[in-house]
């Protein structure tokens, strides 16, 4: 039967099914570039089970095949052997029925039943025109992988809305921060972003957010060097104390770009809003947006979730290099002060190893020239002997503090007993232009027994005592003595009437190579803070409130 169309030389129609079932080989057979088919509900079932053999031909012989079909749980099975032979996917509700290769086209001319009235044309205009419509409509479509995800698994099929309003996208922008549930992955693309989200009242919803509605914030914020994102980024995290509220920042592998533009914000996993930014240097979010996106496919949401998480750990890895480089940093700086003070320590140490080594070589000479003044000489070398000895055992206990090899040996003894032996050997050391100007004073309360290493304890009170009298030129040394019961702790009070402690060294007392003095290395109060600290106890100075001298205050454990 003929038809009344403009193109009745190339075209006819068809009623007949076998005709029917022929003209669709004819179609199939004579592409040769593509095809495409489209149609509804029903046809995936229709055209499975009639010409299967004659698509798989088609595609063996290297035919390119496109189907678009209103995907459902009743033809899905149908849709996943078509697959096997072509690229499908998925229109909502389509009606109407046709295929059409670069050659010919066959359609539906009425009802819902594709093998009846199909209305066919080789007509190269006709081809070209169903063509485009099936462009139209393929671009449009949900992918087969998408639908079946929104099929298998509960979820809605994908919605793509394109805005270009930019009041409708800060609304939609807003709404989909309120609406979320429990997660809020966002990544703000400029510094410049980052100002308009905080200005415009988004950081605030964030942080309402994460504070009233326990969503999980996840904010990523890229920054480059030598801007004021660090100050912005700052204030934001002091915005909030939430733990729900984590912020990273990320400085880009490239330089910086007013390409970079895009900012998206995923919510809750199910929800994709991707916004497009015209103008970066605007301050007004209305002025400066362009178009957004908003997708609700799962793959699409995951996809976006797994380049968001892939930034994260980006941002992770940034910062972990960016604190290793801090601290390689700090270190270099503090080696190169331990160098600087290593070779100090090595020039105070040959010049305070040299005086007393002379002084002890000098008085030998003298003692075989003028064996009548023995006994001056004796005693000047048993001090300079005395004083070597003092050295030594000083940078062998610094030796010993730094490699971590210092050992105990705990015994009970009466802490009193041993200051009083401290006090003793120091009376007989002290010059004698001192004797008769500083007095030294031991006000001890009771018996007080500790277990602690004798020796180490000695050496201790020895440097502090030697101290106490290096800085006071007149005056009177005062230790005093008590037991805490309550603490299970002995305490003891070195104070003298001297200079006092300089503010400069304050913060650096107990720190090696750390002096005024014109004598000594400066490893005395090091040692003492050590060993007592070994003992598990605490050792601390301060000036006197009168403003002449300064007061030690040693704690130790009992036991």
């Amino acid at each position: 039967m003929s038809s009344n169309s403009p193109y009745e030389e190339k075209a006819e129609m068809t009623s007949d099914r076998k005709q029917i079932g022929a003209s669709l080989n004819k179609v199939i057979n004579n592409a040769k570039k593509y095809l495409n088919i489209c149609g509804d509900s029903t046809l995936p079932s229709l055209l499975f089970g009639r010409i299967s053999k004659e698509f798989h031909k088609a595609k063996l012989n290297g035919l390119k095949i496109r189907f678009i079909t209103e995907i459902t749980n009743d033809n899905l099975n149908y849709c996943k052997e078509i697959m096997k032979f072509a690229e499908i996917r998925h229109l909502n509700k389509l009606i109407g029925n046709f295929v059409v290769s670069d050659k010919e086209y066959l359609g539906q001319f009425s009802n819902h039943n594709f093998l009846s009235d199909l209305p066919y044309s080789d007509d190269e205009k006709m081809v070209e025109q169903q063509n485009y419509v099936f462009k139209n409509l393929w671009n449009n479509a949900t992918t087969f992988h998408d639908k079946i995800s929104s099929l298998e698994d509960g979820v809605d099929p994908e919605e793509v809305k394109v805005l270009s309003d930019p009041i409708e996208i800060r609304r939609n922008y807003i709404n989909l921060i309120k609406s979320a549930n429990f997660e809020i992955s966002l990544i703000i693309a400029t510094p410049n972003a980052l100002q308009r989200n905080y200005k415009g009242g988004i950081i605030n919803l964030l942080t309402e957010a994460a504070e009233k509605r326990n969503v999980e914030i996840n904010l990523v914020i890229p920054t480059y060097e030598n801007d004021s994102t660090k100050n912005n980024f700052v204030h934001i995290q002091s915005l909030t104390k939430n733990l729900k509220f984590r912020i990273k920042s990320i400085v880009p592998a490239i330089k910086q770009t007013p390409m970079i533009k895009t900012t998206f914000l995923i919510v809750d996993k199910k929800s994709v809003f991707i916004i497009d930014v015209k103008d970066d240097n605007k301050q007004n979010f209305i002025e400066a947006v362009g178009f957004a996106t908003l997708h609700n496919s799962k793959s699409r949401t995951e996809s976006y979730s797994f380049i968001f998480d892939t930034i994260w750990r980006q941002a992770d890895l940034h910062e972990s290099l960016r604190q290793a480089n801090k601290n390689l940093l700090y270190a270099y700086e503090k080696l190169k002060e331990h160098d600087a003070m290593e070779k100090e320590f090595i020039n105070l140490a040959a010049h305070e190893l040299r005086t007393p080594s002379q002084s002890i070589i000098g008085y030998s000479e003298l003692l075989k020239d003028l064996p009548e003044r023995n006994k001056q000489y004796e005693e000047a070398i048993s001090r300079n002997a005395e004083r070597l000895y003092s050295l030594v055992t000083n940078m062998l206990s610094i030796a010993r503090i730094e490699s971590q090899t210092m050992k105990l040996d705990k015994t009970f003894f009466d802490l009193n007993v041993k200051i009083e032996n401290v006090i003793t050997d120091i009376r007989q050391q002290v010059e004698l232009n001192k004797s008769d100007n500083v007095t030294i004073e031991f006000k001890p309360i009771g018996k007080i027994t500790v277990l602690a290493d004798k020796e180490k304890i000695f050496q201790v009170f020895t440097n502090l005592l030697n101290n106490a009298l290096k800085f006071t030129d007149e005056g009177t040394v005062i230790l005093s003595s008590k037991q805490n019961d309550k603490t299970n702790e002995a305490i003891v009070m070195i104070k003298d009437t001297g200079t006092g402690i300089d503010p400069d060294i304050i913060p650096h007392l107990f720190s090696k190579f750390r002096t005024k003095s014109e004598k000594g290395l400066g490893l005395g109060l090091y040692i003492s803070k050590s060993i007592i600290e070994a003992h598990h106890g605490k050792i601390e100075a301060h000036n006197n409130a009168n403003s002449k001298g300064c007061t030690f205050v040693v704690t130790l454990p009992l036991k």
